[in-house]
């Protein structure tokens, strides 16, 4: 294998993840439910003092204008005033966070813009600490901690985490168990007694699999296609890895069984998810194959393929490659769209602070 055996990961979003994050924004709706209920059980602030709630992983900020007015009104519906509340939204230091604040504060009816609310922002993973102890009420994550604080060795001959194998895959799974304890470690610390934590995350069925796999597969095939062309060397092709990593729900839910974050931390409801492929019902409906692969193409090239083209050598012309790889993706993906039938797996936890 060549390249660098561990590469920096947590990945950023491309641009317009915004407009093609729909599927993500799908997910989120799973845990709306779990919010609402941890709005129902979060002590209040006493004395005028303000709620402080934090949204880790804000991304472009479309997923969190919902999640963060139910946030607002579940508050204000308990105390029966306009109680101050701060929202921090965090996301690590290369996020576009010009467009994070232009979708906060520019879209009409956003939460930003109700009386007494206070939006802020953390450039820092969510792997390390956020906040002072006791600090936050509430903290809500949405379709984030999938992503690795770091990647330990590309996937041999693969893009994606679940198609490894071996001492790699172990690696992987690793390196996912200590993030996900780290996560849970800082939000414990960080919590005020009796605070909630709400997780919406990226999951795997008990054998491992995302749902994703025949998606992800057609763009390993599309990226071998161009490395034929010559249009990225074999050296760039085995350093690119989609730093994810889906848990299982036992992987979930083991550091709150036992360990460090088992006492100060309870596990307060917990569900697997699969869900439907929206693009491929809407195919189904229309029959449109070159409306499913822009919709399919335009959705990956958001979420993934940023952190696809980090891989490339200072010399490669990048924008020549993502053109190519769009284009590649989507005809393979207009051809046979029944072949990247995909359905996502979400895990939905409510936590409660001891």
């Amino acid at each position: 294998m060549s390249g660098p055996a561990t590469t920096a990961a947590e990945g950023t979003m491309g641009s317009g993840y915004g407009r093609h994050s729909r599927v993500q924004h799908r997910a989120a709706d799973h845990g709306m439910p779990l919010l609402r209920r941890a709005l129902e059980a979060v002590p209040l602030p006493a004395d005028g003092a303000p709620f402080r709630a934090a949204d880790l992983g804000v991304a472009a900020g479309t997923n969190s204008l919902d999640p963060m007015r139910a946030v607002v009104e579940g508050v204000r519906a308990r105390t029966g005033e306009n109680t101050p509340v701060a929202v921090v939204h965090t996301d690590i230091l290369t996020n576009d966070f010009n467009t994070t604040f232009a979708t906060i504060m520019d879209t009409p009816g956003s939460y930003a813009h109700e009386p007494e609310v206070h939006v802020h922002a953390q450039a820092r993973s969510f792997y390390e600490p956020l906040f002072p102890p006791g600090d936050l009420h509430l903290a809500w994550s949405s379709i984030a901690v999938h992503w690795l604080s770091r990647v330990p060795a590309p996937v041999p001959d693969h893009i994606f985490s679940t198609r490894a194998k071996g001492a790699v895959r172990e690696a992987l799974r690793e390196q996912s168990r200590v993030d996900w304890e780290r996560f849970l470690a800082h939000r414990a610390r960080e919590l005020r007694p009796g605070g909630q934590l709400v997780v919406l995350g990226g999951a795997a069925a008990d054998d491992g699999t995302s749902g994703a796999e025949p998606l992800m597969d057609t763009a390993d095939a599309a990226l071998r296609e161009l490395t034929s062309e010559g249009l990225i060397t074999r050296d760039e092709y085995e350093r690119m890895s989609i730093p994810t990593w889906n848990r299982t729900r036992e992987e979930f839910l083991a550091p709150l069984a036992s360990g460090p974050t088992a006492s100060p931390l309870r596990l307060e409801e917990s569900d697997l998810i699969r869900l439907p492929d929206i693009h491929l019902d809407r195919f189904h409906e229309t029959g449109d194959a070159g409306g499913f692969a822009d919709a399919v193409t335009a959705f990956f090239t958001a979420a993934f393929t940023p952190s696809l083209l980090s891989a490339l050598d200072p010399t490669t012309d990048v924008e020549r490659v993502a053109d190519a790889f769009t284009t590649t993706l989507h005809d393979r993906v207009e051809s046979a769209p029944e072949d990247v039938e995909t359905h996502w797996h979400v895990m939905a936890l409510r936590v409660g602070r001891v």
